[in-house]
């Protein structure tokens, strides 16, 4: 694929990326009313983000301009040499070095003509290749890459590291050993990829270090011919083993940062879903990339992992080729980052495979701390005997395990690392540098809205992130009082004693308000997932747990879905596949096999119609909504929650505290519109004393959700950084250096 807007007809225009259409018309392009003979393009990344002193340049020539007449110079000097003429596409490309940092200008001119006149140029910005292009990374950024095997850090400065290779193979016998230097051993195992081709599954890693993440590209190659600059005329360019695609991995979790992470070589080649681990992508052909920052659980920020993203798939297109489409896969925080990535930052995924999906965390966070709230109020303000665990599920929403415990006691952990400063850190983060409430409140700070603070800002009341967090009005156990499962006494009692958390996490008696500029800049700045740019092609799965108190409950998908089908008007760009707990259906083989079906469709069609359309059109018959039981037998599973079939009944769809509070299916509120008590408005009779009790519970009134959320807005702009808290500058090619600001503190 091409990224938008590199050149003056931006090949962008006719990548089968979702959402880049829409910005694949540059101010230049505009400027020169979208027709010049000869255009430049970047190939590797996006003009403005070019990072590590190389870009993949392709120049294109019309066809009465000879290719050798042709004269490239990037900053004045002549860099012809590194092109590399492609007489079919009548055009030049090559992997461009020598990039000064910051702007450089690469023109093309004939090389009859005065240096000085140019048949086109184009600004190149290059950025380092420990990154910071989206804006400041967290510090201190503790640097891994010893434990990753990849040297000793640096003793100052950013995290880099010096590329390594390693080779491994699959035996026959199924182990994955390391390749040993001389001829092949006899147990090397072979592998037909997704294109028919049968290589030896022999895989080479390249390690290194890139935006300040432990990145890993595998792909299945020839130690005896193995791949070398495949953009020159004498380079190795990748064998049959490669199938032209690209799969990035992307790992759950949801941590508070400040360090690189740490992995190995062989978590490319072994990928978990967290259903099964599998080698799957590299035995179908497909190249592997994955970075520790697309680790969730390192540090759950995703403008940090899409910047990542880039930047690895930067180096993946100069060391190997550009691949026909990038399919992302990963589950929970995994799941997350895929959602997040293409909803602001279109072009990086084409196709994407969400396990056990979560939307987004800033929204489900809302839920996830009233969890600790309702928890702390079930263990300390009643006695537990009146509270069992089926009592509380009518209250939280969730079934109850076989222990009798709800899923708010499986998001207990998260309920109180996110919201608290000293909570959540690996054991990498030296205690000096935490934060500490008395002793160092200059320190990091582990909450879930400072690992954000770029997003949503800082509050200059408290010096601390913005917190979005707020209960204001939310009525505990409201579908379960109008039920009858609890009395107005108890509903009462709740609500009145459920309380807060101050800016350190801690439990107060009074309810939180979230800060309003941090609840608007998590909606304006993309971290609310409201569905925007998710029309390409998704295929959900999961194994069903909601009945054994995990966090990965199936009402998150369908409030994926809900979003969807608010913002773009259909799901049909969304395959949803689920199975029970102890499932074994080869899922990620599946989806693969159907993402590679669906982009092929898609590429072949030449019809008109909107990029959706074409997506929804081109789906494949094969690939629908289904649900497997315990003997594996496959049903239809349509996106109706009223739906009396069997998938629905083997895989009922439960609630969280919001919504067992009144709140929307979609989960996409943080702050409720508010309106007055009334006693009309519930199933029960409230005595007067009753009634006034509910009001002074509510002096402002209690939450409206028919109403959107308080400073719920459209998300501002794609392709945004944050050069400081708070601050979003649209990377849009042709804006000055700075970009385009507004005013988001």
């Amino acid at each position: 694929m091409t990224y938008p807007g590199n050149s003056l007809r931006s090949l962008a225009c006719a990548s089968l990326v979702a959402a880049i259409a829409a910005i694949c018309m540059t101010s230049a392009q505009v400027q020169a009313g979208g027709d010049r003979d000869v255009e430049i393009n970047t190939l590797s990344s996006r003009a403005n983000t070019v990072s590590g002193g190389d870009a993949v340049i392709e120049v294109r020539a019309p066809r009465y301009l000879r290719l050798s007449d042709l004269v490239v110079r990037l900053n004045g000097q002549d860099v012809t040499a590194q092109f590399t003429a492609d007489a079919a596409g009548h055009r030049l490309t090559g992997l461009l070095t020598g990039l000064l940092l910051g702007k450089n200008q690469l023109t093309v001119s004939g090389r009859h003509h005065h240096r000085h006149q140019h048949f086109e140029q184009l600004e190149i910005t290059n950025h380092p290749i420990h990154g910071e292009i989206f804006g400041p990374h967290q510090r201190p950024w503790v640097c891994e890459t010893a434990a990753s095997g990849v040297g000793a850090p640096p003793t100052s400065g950013p995290c880099v590291a010096a590329t390594k290779y390693e080779w491994f193979y699959r035996s026959t016998g199924g182990a994955l050993l390391p390749l040993p230097a001389g001829p092949l051993p006899a147990d090397v195992a072979q592998t037909t990829t997704i294109d028919g081709n049968t290589v030896n599954f022999i895989v080479r890693v390249e390690s290194g270090a890139i935006n300040e993440s432990i990145y890993r590209i595998a792909i299945l190659d020839d130690p005896a011919n193995p791949i070398s600059n495949p953009w020159s005329a004498g380079g190795k360019k990748p064998g049959p083993g490669w199938n032209g695609k690209l799969f990035y991995h992307f790992v759950g979790g949801a941590g508070p940062g400040f360090r690189s992470g740490r992995n190995v070589a062989t978590n490319a080649i072994n990928i978990s879903d967290t259903i099964s681990t599998r080698d799957e992508p590299l035995r179908l052909g497909f190249a592997v990339a994955v970075g520790t920052r697309n680790t969730f659980g390192t540090g759950a920020d995703e403008v940090v992992s899409a910047e990542t993203v880039m930047m690895i798939k930067e180096r993946f297109i100069e060391q190997y080729g550009l691949p026909k489409y990038t399919v992302g896969l990963g589950s929970s925080g995994g799941a997350i980052q895929q959602h997040l990535i293409a909803h602001n930052y279109p072009g990086l995924l084409d196709a994407l495979t969400p396990v056990r999906n979560f939307p987004d965390v800033l929204s489900i966070a809302t839920d996830v701390i009233d969890c600790g709230l309702l928890n702390n109020y079930f263990a300390t303000a009643v006695n537990p005997a009146d509270w069992p665990g089926t009592r509380q599920s009518t209250v939280t929403g969730y079934p109850v395990d076989a222990l009798g415990r709800n899923n708010c006691v499986g998001w207990n952990a998260f309920a109180r690392d996110w919201p608290g400063p000293t909570n959540g850190f690996d054991a990498v983060v030296p205690l000096e540098a935490r934060y500490d409430p008395v002793t160092n409140r200059s320190g990091a700070r582990g909450t879930l809205q400072d690992g954000y603070v770029a997003s949503l800002g800082i509050n200059p009341a408290t010096g601390f992130a913005r917190q979005p967090y707020d209960n204001i009005g939310v009525q505990y156990g409201l579908a379960a009082l109008n039920s009858g499962d609890i009395t107005k006494a108890e509903f009462l009692d709740l609500n009145e004693k459920v309380g807060g958390l101050d800016i350190d996490g801690n439990f107060v008696a009074a309810r939180s308000v979230g800060d309003l500029k941090g609840i608007e800049n998590a909606y304006r700045h993309g971290r609310v997932n409201d569905g925007e740019n998710l029309k390409l092609p998704m295929i959900q799965y999961r194994n069903y747990v909601d009945l054994v108190a995990d966090i990965h409950s199936f009402h998150r998908s369908a409030a994926m879905l809900e979003r969807l089908q608010k913002k773009n008007g259909t799901t049909d760009n969304v395959a949803r596949w689920t199975m029970p707990q102890a499932g074994t259906v080869n899922f990620m083989r599946m989806a693969l096999l159907a993402h590679d079906e669906w982009q092929r469709n898609i590429a072949a069609d030449t019809a008109g119609g909107s990029y959706q359309e074409k997506v929804i059109r081109n789906r494949p018959a094969s690939l629908k909504n289904q649900c497997w039981d315990a003997a594996g037998a496959i049903n239809d599973h349509p996106f109706d929650l009223n739906d009396t079939g069997v998938c629905n009944t083997l895989f009922p769809v439960h609630r969280d505290p919001r919504i067992a509070a009144g709140g929307p299916r979609s989960g996409d509120i943080l702050k409720c519109q508010l309106k007055p008590v009334k006693a009309a408005n519930y199933s029960v009779a409230f005595s007067s004393a009753e009634l006034a009790r509910l009001k002074s519970i509510f002096p402002k009134g209690v939450c409206d959700w028919s109403k959107r959320g308080v400073e719920q807005k459209e998300m501002k702009d794609s392709w945004l950084a944050f050069p400081r808290p708070g601050k979003a500058v649209r990377l849009g090619d042709g804006d000055d250096e700075h970009g385009h600001h507004d005013n988001d503190d």
